[in-house]
């Protein structure tokens, strides 16, 4: 079914990245959206937008694949005090929306199927953006805070991966779950460093729904989202010769009922074919998780189907014990 959410997250996760604008320009029409506007100025965007491009290249200096950016020099300029905040305001209003307005609505197949606001700028009388309903009732829904998450998650993912020149030739390094502190961390010889939340980062690509009783979760203690080894992590206390539970291929997130009745235990064989398909449409994303995950458990479909069969088959023997979710979400296929 789509909806006002289910588009957004796919232009956030999905989308083709050139540069991290549409990231920037996201986040602020959320938070635009929020405050109940239906109109907004580009004058008025652009204090927010620039903002948040000076804090990421701040962060890591390559923020888009082109060799050059009048706008990006621009924010670095005032990042190094070159500019000051109202002639950055102007750059912004001039440079900074030349693309990403036209282009944030956009998905591989061509225009997304809901529209999040009209462009006004040749408006004589209102030039700026008239904000949709469906942007203003989705800032005011129960996802509005997880898909402000999201989008961060995701820029850091993209940002990482260009810094470390991540291509569909090139395997990366291996993003990994450290347990201490719920993120997802980017492990080389030299360094250990954290990249994002695995909340966030994964939470798009499950709706914000527990992987097993498909209930939508809050973020709270009491119900989740909590990270959740799919095949357990106590294999790694056994004689294990699979692939590495503690990596992204097998992190899911459930609410607090399904991970306290899980246990360490592997879900019954009907439900894995939904681990198989959400590991398919992290690879169907940009990099870095395609990248990651092809490393992980094989670069075509059927390759990891039977790395998955075969995982499952070896944590069955160690651990025969197995759970059945309170929803079956397989799609019918036996692994």
């Amino acid at each position: 079914m789509v909806t006002g959410e289910s588009v957004w997250r796919a232009i956030v996760l999905y989308g083709a990245n050139s540069a991290t604008y549409k990231f920037a320009f996201g986040a602020t029409l959320l938070e635009i959206a929020a405050t109940g506007r239906n109109h907004v100025t580009l004058e008025e965007l652009a204090p927010r937008y620039a903002e948040l491009l000076c804090q990421a290249l701040q962060r890591q200096p390559r923020q888009g694949t082109a060799g050059r950016s009048k706008f990006l020099d621009a924010c670095r300029a005032f990042n190094a005090g070159e500019l000051d905040v109202d002639a950055l305001g102007r750059r912004t209003v001039q440079l900074g929306f030349n693309n990403v307005i036209d282009a944030f609505p956009q998905l591989s197949g061509g225009q997304a199927p809901v529209r999040y606001y009209e462009d006004q700028r040749k408006n004589s009388v209102a030039p700026g953006l008239t904000l949709r309903d469906e942007l203003l009732e989705l800032a005011e829904s129960v996802h509005a805070q997880d898909l402000g998450a999201e989008t961060v998650a995701r820029w850091r993912l993209v940002e990482t991966a260009w810094a470390t020149g991540i291509s569909d030739a090139v395997l990366a390094p291996p993003l990994v779950y450290d347990p201490d502190t719920q993120h997802l961390v980017l492990q080389t010889k030299q360094r250990r460093k954290s990249v994002t939340g695995v909340v966030a980062a994964l939470s798009g690509y499950q709706d914000g729904r527990c992987a097993y009783c498909n209930q939508v979760m809050a973020r709270d203690t009491r119900t989740g989202p909590i990270v959740e080894h799919v095949l357990p992590w106590k294999l790694l206390t056994r004689p294990w010769n699979g692939p590495d539970v503690d990596a992204i291929w097998n992190l899911v997130l459930s609410c607090k009922p399904c991970n306290d009745a899980k246990r360490d235990r592997a879900p019954h064989e009907p439900w894995m074919p939904w681990l198989e398909q959400r590991n398919n449409d992290l690879i169907e994303s940009r990099h870095p998780l395609r990248e990651v995950l092809m490393a992980q458990i094989g670069e075509t479909a059927a390759v990891r189907h039977a790395t998955l069969k075969l995982a499952y088959q070896r944590a069955t023997e160690l651990l025969p014990a197995v759970w059945a979710p309170p929803t079956s979400q397989g799609n019918g296929v036996e692994l």
